[in-house]
């Protein structure tokens, strides 16, 4: 059986991959939802508000709360963390899906 499918505003896309635990009991190691989920982007400089009305589509976060930026040291970059209220693991790969489809994102943790 393959890796199912999932549809991004970018088109179709391989799901995210589990892993294994380290305890060697074959069980999937992951996240109990819902809960509270930091998503961590390396972009480029001045591309928050874009950024945010992509999280925005998919979770829930407070702006004031919820976000923290950190420019790097020559100001050309900066990291974009937004912990959201995640539902479901299908909620979290759409999102990183359509992070990832920005021309501005460098890099997603």
């Amino acid at each position: 059986m393959g890796v199912p499918q999932m549809v991004s505003a970018c088109g179709l896309m391989d799901s995210l991959t589990m892993t294994e635990d380290s305890a060697g009991g074959g069980q999937p190691e992951g996240l109990t939802f819902p809960c509270r989920y930091p998503v961590k982007i390396m972009t480029e400089s001045g591309a928050r508000a874009k950024i945010l009305e992509v999280v925005a589509r998919h979770a829930e976060f407070s702006p004031s709360e919820d976000v923290r930026t950190r420019p790097s040291r020559n100001a050309r970059y900066e990291s974009i963390t937004v912990t959201v209220d995640a539902q479901n693991r299908q909620q979290l790969e759409a999102l990183y899906a359509d992070l990832r489809c920005l021309d501005v994102v460098k890099m997603m943790l």
